[in-house]
């Protein structure tokens, strides 16, 4: 009877403390990473990669403004954003990398237009998570 309780227990604790998203086969532990969420894209339904790049997107065309040249032209050119999400899935600017500084200043007044999000997970806790985007604007 002990012995069947003993196991019982021993069972129990192990079904318990079993993580999301970490695989074990022989001496494999997998760990699998789950990407942050914009708000919205929620839904198991979607595919929230797809769904992140459509709602970036659709910030860039409401929020962005582009600059302008002393006669008038709009400045346009290449730059690239480094950024992450943080544990508490805040957007964190790291770097934007371009030739022109009016089009810098552009993209940091659109990115604080970012959404507080539901924060990537790596075995259940939550992670920062790395996105390197190039635009052309």
């Amino acid at each position: 009877m002990k012995n069947l309780l003993f196991t019982i227990c021993l069972l129990v604790s192990f079904i318990s403390c079993g993580q999301e998203h970490v695989k074990t086969e022989g001496n494999t532990v997998t760990v699998s990473e789950i990407a942050p969420v914009w708000p919205g894209c929620e839904s198991p339904t979607n595919d929230q990669d797809d769904c992140f790049r459509k709602k970036f997107l659709e910030l860039v065309k409401t929020t962005y403004k582009y600059p302008r040249k002393e006669n008038g032209d709009f400045i346009r050119g290449k730059a690239t954003i480094k950024m992450h999400i943080d544990e508490k899935g805040v957007a964190q600017i790291d770097k934007i990398e371009t030739k022109e500084p009016e089009i810098k200043v552009a993209l940091e007044k659109m990115l604080k237009e970012l959404p507080k999000m539901t924060p990537g997970k790596r075995a259940g806790k939550s992670i920062s998570i790395k996105y390197t985007i190039p635009v052309k604007l």
